[in-house]
């Protein structure tokens, strides 16, 4: 035991029982878990943040969720409210210890070089390795920063960030795809010119396929796996063809085929046959690559295909489980429309709140989302968005959700705890202030948690990198 005293001149005992390495413990134990502060008797009052051991503050986190992450110092929001040295990296007010001195640089910098060697605990514990591989992961890909989080579906805490991307310039990885066994996720890049393919239990990038610079939008992994298509939305716009196996680009769509194609699904096993919306206007493609066959079909009954901005805007499509129906999310006329997979015919159309984009299926419940992102919130004008549930036996809208939303955008459900994820994008100036600054300029996202069988939040709003925009679950 070694005897410290706090900022207040209580004396401070200095428990290395408690995981924190000993140059850690001692400045936490003499300056932040302290009377009124960080510790066990009063941490709630403090932002939820216990620093009274290791494991209070690594699997506990505070209530904007993680506020170390390991390796990564300038997205460990613990580091900038105690770095008061703009040299050393990001600040954010107010600066803590509250009311006290500033913690000495060399404080500051033994903190910030234990965060950068990963945390570790007393005994060299790194924090979420243990079962790592095998902790079921939500991923979330932040487009306005060009990183994923990775998150511990369990504690809802953010376990790791890693790098997107190849350049140094920003290239907002925009979609992220799994495969059906869980093993891969693939992700592509509007300002870039590569598909990434990486391991969905390591999150080790694997491979890079060199598809030539565009706006690519959406990656879309084939059932079997051994194929991504992806989307380019440019008004001449372009499907590209990539072998997972080898990574290589199998295939260029284009010669005045698409205009602005945006969500792809694909049909069963090989995915032969590609359905694709075309972001601006009535329509949709069918198309079926070794036939070089493409078919132009209206979403409206009687109305001949257009691509006139501001009509109906399909923005995204999905399958329903079993396959007999897909779903357009038709971001111009505010509605969900659904087609009869057999006949290509609509079957119905369903009214859903203001600007819907992304889809999310819980198979087991029998449900569709759709993130209806500009909806206004009925009982706070300060908050902006909605997430609208469609019965997929019914094709009704049976509840919406409004938690704390600011633009939602890309969610997931994770079926084993029949739980819904939801990001919000918060990239506008008029969104919630975040909590703290950002790596790379501009305003950090969130994310929610939805009990689907309670329609109850299960946590509050934990905050993200910058523009949350695409999110995708391990089996």
């Amino acid at each position: 035991m070694l005897f410290f005293y706090s900022c207040n001149k209580e004396p401070q005992v200095i428990d290395l029982t408690v995981g924190f390495p000993q140059e850690i413990q001692e400045i936490f134990a003499t300056k932040c878990a302290t009377a009124g502060c960080h510790n066990d008797k009063s941490f709630q009052n403090a932002a939820g943040l216990n620093l009274s051991s290791w494991d209070k503050l690594i699997y506990d986190g505070g209530t904007s969720g993680s506020v170390v992450i390991a390796g990564r110092p300038e997205f460990s929001s613990l580091f900038q409210f105690i770095n008061s040295y703009e040299d050393l990296g990001l600040t954010a007010v107010p600066q803590m210890p509250l009311n006290q001195p500033n913690l000495s640089r060399e404080e500051v910098m033994t903190i910030k070089k234990w965060i950068t060697d990963s945390c570790k605990s007393l005994e060299g514990d790194v924090p979420f390795a243990k079962g790592f591989e095998v902790r079921k992961k939500v991923l979330i890909a932040n487009q306005g920063c060009d990183v994923l989080a990775v998150i511990d579906a369990e504690s809802k805490l953010i376990m790791r960030y890693i790098d997107l991307g190849k350049r140094q310039e920003i290239e907002s990885p925009h979609f992220l795809s799994m495969s059906a066994d869980g093993q891969f996720f693939y992700t592509c890049y509007i300002n870039g010119d590569v598909v990434h393919k990486f391991s969905a239990k390591t999150g080790q990038l694997l491979g890079e396929a060199y598809i030539t610079p565009g706006l690519w939008n959406v990656v879309r992994v084939t059932p079997d796996g051994k194929t991504v298509y992806v989307s380019d939305l440019q008004s001449n716009g372009r499907i590209a063809n990539v072998n997972t196996e080898t990574m290589t680009l199998r295939a260029m769509y284009g010669q005045g085929l698409f205009i602005s194609p945006h969500g792809i699904e694909t049909s069963e096993g090989a995915g032969d046959t590609l359905y694709i919306t075309a972001q601006n206007g009535n329509s949709f493609y069918k198309f079926i690559p070794k036939a070089f066959q493409n078919t132009t079909i209206s979403l409206v009954k009687g109305q001949a295909p257009n691509f006139q901005v501001g009509t109906y805007d399909p923005h995204e499509v999905t399958w329903s489980p079993d396959r007999s129906k897909y779903f357009f999310s038709c971001q111009a006329s505010d509605e969900v429309r659904v087609f009869d997979a057999k006949t290509d015919t609509l079957l119905k159309v369903i009214p859903v709140g203001e600007y819907p984009l992304e889809f999310a299926i819980s198979k087991n419940k029998k449900l569709l989302f759709v993130s209806c992102t500009e909806q206004p919130n009925p009982t706070n004008a300060l908050l902006r968005g909605s997430v609208d549930v469609i019965d997929l036996n019914t094709l009704t809208v049976v509840k919406t959700l409004y938690g704390k939303f600011f633009q939602p955008h890309g969610m997931a459900v994770d079926e084993t705890r029949n739980e819904l994820w939801v990001a919000s994008r918060n990239a506008t100036a008029d969104g919630p202030p975040p909590h703290h600054v950002s790596a790379c300029g501009s305003r950090n996202g969130y994310f929610e948690v939805f009990d689907i069988n309670t329609w109850q939040r299960v946590t509050s709003a934990r905050e993200l990198s910058v523009d949350p925009y695409a999110v995708t679950i391990t089996p």
